[in-house]
């Protein structure tokens, strides 16, 4: 006899209809899929989220992002490099940068290098200190010249994050 647990399985959408659902024109199908899409762990379904990363919906693209991260989708890591530099939203772009650090995939590194650079020679901005974990946490050498320079910024958490980052960085 099948389980009530069983049955319940069976009747929720397939990889499919998950993969299908992120590119509705309903927004809020988008929307809802995408923070779903996190619990189906399929080929389609982690392509069909990296697409979902230029969706118009800032919520749509933000949901991806966290179901990008959570299967640990490290073929991501290119789209959401290319994403950064175009986002116009700060708190979508600030989730773009902890998935890069999350994934800790070292092919973001110079992107994240580049964009702390941009946000240090904005007045309007102030060096994301997310990006400087994100480096400590990918832990490449490649960003050991400009982590060394923020150990001298006068911003104090500025100063201690780089040289935290600095801890992790693989010899």
């Amino acid at each position: 006899m099948m389980s009530v647990l069983s049955l319940l399985i069976a009747c929720g959408p397939s990889s499919d209809d998950i993969a299908n659902n992120l590119s509705s024109s309903n927004p809020v199908v988008r929307e809802d899929t995408s923070k779903i899409a996190r619990n189906f762990g399929s080929p389609a379904v982690e392509a069909a989220l990296i697409e979902a990363l230029q969706d118009p919906s800032q919520k749509v693209r933000s949901n991806s992002l966290e179901s990008l991260i959570e299967l640990e989708t490290v073929a991501a890591v290119p789209a959401i490099m290319a994403m950064l530099e175009v986002e116009s939203d700060r708190d979508v772009e600030k989730l773009a940068v902890d998935a890069l650090g999350r994934l800790k995939d070292p092919q973001a590194v110079p992107t994240l290098i580049a964009y702390i650079e941009t946000c240090r020679d904005d007045a309007t901005r102030s060096i994301p200190l997310n990006a400087i974990w994100a480096l400590g946490y990918i832990g490449d050498g490649l960003a050991l010249e400009l982590l060394s320079g923020l150990r001298e910024d006068p911003d104090i958490y500025v100063s201690w994050n780089a040289d935290q980052a600095l801890k992790s960085l693989r010899p």
